[in-house]
């Protein structure tokens, strides 16, 4: 993110390079991206099964600044993701959880 590159994050996140995800891309860059970040510590906890999990991240910036995040991945035909990409369909078939 550091490079404000969109189709780096698509890719990362694992989602089709459309539209609607080329827009949300520029929205999470411009929110969180371009900061020159340095990963310090990643933790990745399989709390939801063999392809499911939650990853705990540290980062420290240029000027010294720690910052936490936390992001679900997902392991989609072999390949592991970030999931960061909220505005996407539920696959055919499937209904979306609610709280």
């Amino acid at each position: 993110m550091n490079s404000k590159d969109e189709g780096k994050l698509i890719a990362v996140g694992g989602v089709p390079d459309d539209s609607r995800a080329r827009r949300e891309a520029r929205e999470i860059l411009a929110a969180k991206g371009g900061q020159e970040l340095s990963i310090t510590s990643v933790k990745i906890d399989f709390d939801m099964g063999d392809s499911a999990g939650s990853a705990k991240i540290i980062a420290r910036s240029n000027s010294g600044k720690t910052m936490h995040d936390s992001l679900s991945v997902v392991k989609e035909d072999g390949e592991w993701h970030l999931s960061i990409f909220a505005d996407r369909p539920a696959p055919s078939g499937k209904s979306t959880s609610s709280v």
